[in-house]
């Protein structure tokens, strides 16, 4: 073979041969970049949805007792409805700045289920705060706020890739021992217990 075609061939392998590995390790960087930004929005995702769900809880939990010391059925510990309300006025606050977090990072799927959890949440607080609803209402909805929970637990899981399944339902109300729901009022339920004061109903979530 001719020196020069020789001197050639080599030459053009060498050149594909390192175009090769150029482009290998491009594409190889490339991907780890881009499953490092995954990891990131990931991250921040998983603190997001965990803070919000922290914070919507702790208000819900607040709203539960003010209700029980209202006379609703719950099996939580009643609490002070002067002191309630300066609680869940605390927790409101909360929840909004951690319902921004959401807007700002969730998926679509995941955002629409917190707001509708959100919103079953803060609709308990006006019966929280004094609004009329009949027992049997009152535990439709808690259930009915139970199922919105897990609804957004499912799209938050399938939005960071949790495997595992479909979560339990697990969104019946659990009511004190011997307390059955009924269409109607429980009779006396709110005689031991003062009414509650007058306030300003919370702004809508958005």
């Amino acid at each position: 073979m001719n020196p020069v075609v020789q001197q050639l061939l080599t030459m053009t392998g060498v050149l594909v041969g390192a175009g090769a590995t150029f482009a290998f390790t491009s594409w190889t960087e490339r991907s780890r970049w881009r499953r490092a930004e995954q990891s990131k929005w990931d991250d921040r995702r998983l603190v997001a949805y965990n803070e919000f769900a922290h914070a919507l809880k702790h208000y819900a939990l607040i709203s539960q007792r003010m209700c029980a010391a209202h006379g609703f059925p719950y099996a939580g510990q009643p609490i002070d409805l002067d002191e309630g309300l300066r609680v869940l006025a605390e927790a409101d606050s909360e929840k909004s700045l951690k319902w921004e977090i959401v807007l700002l990072v969730g998926s679509p799927e995941a955002v629409a289920a917190a707001r509708r959890w959100n919103k079953a949440a803060w609709e308990l607080g006006y019966v929280a705060m004094g609004a009329a609803m009949t027992h049997g209402e009152y535990v439709r909805r808690y259930e009915e706020m139970g199922q919105l929970r897990n609804e957004f637990y499912e799209c938050a899981r399938s939005d960071l890739g949790v495997r595992g399944g479909e979560l339990p339902p697990g969104n019946k109300a659990w009511l004190p021992p011997g307390v059955e729901p009924n269409p109607g009022e429980l009779p006396h339920a709110q005689q031991a217990f003062e009414p509650a004061p007058q306030v300003s109903a919370p702004p809508a979530p958005s």
